[in-house]
């Protein structure tokens, strides 16, 4: 998208610097001869040629600032997005995509996960691990990666009941 927005930028100087161009020239052949400025082929020449060469960089600007341009949005157009995945290191694409999402589901549910979030649903190996400081005591909270929601390990829960193992290490210290 940046290209495109240089792209634009370029396209909209170059017409600027060639109306300026032109309007110079118009200065030179109506408004200097009024002024006393005479003629002659060893001033035109070099300020034609100049002129010249100077628009036609301008066009030749103008012309890729435009072909980008379109190009870009021909790409976008005409072609579709098609998402590629991996699976088991092969890129897979088009037709195939379906029946690599399938493969992968059946995949996560053979796959032993320890979280699983109870908002978007997806297996979670490995959670961000977070301090709350909602109570007064901070404590650590597992967060899916995908939609930032809490989850609890499967394997176990957070509660506030002390077991006796707890307790008796609690009285040890």
């Amino acid at each position: 998208m940046i290209q495109v927005l240089v792209s634009i930028l370029a396209l909209i100087s170059a017409v600027s610097v060639a109306y300026l161009l032109t309007l110079i020239d118009s200065i030179v052949h109506n408004q200097l001869y009024q002024f006393g400025l005479n003629f002659s082929y060893d001033w035109a020449d070099p300020y034609w040629m100049v002129l010249k060469a100077s628009l036609a960089l301008l066009g030749l600007t103008a012309a890729a600032a435009s072909m980008n341009i379109t190009y870009f949005l021909w790409k976008k157009v005409t072609k579709p997005q098609v998402r590629k995945t991996k699976v088991r290191g092969q890129e897979v694409s088009g037709v195939a995509e379906e029946e690599a999402k399938a493969e992968v589901t059946s995949q996560d549910a053979a796959m032993p996960s320890l979280f699983r979030c109870t908002s978007c649903g997806r297996s979670i190996t490995h959670p961000l691990r977070m301090l709350d400081f909602n109570s007064q005591r901070p404590k650590m909270i597992n967060i899916c990666p995908f939609c930032n929601a809490t989850v609890v390990p499967a394997s176990y829960t957070y509660s506030e009941e002390v077991t006796s193992a707890e307790e008796e290490i609690r009285k040890t210290r």
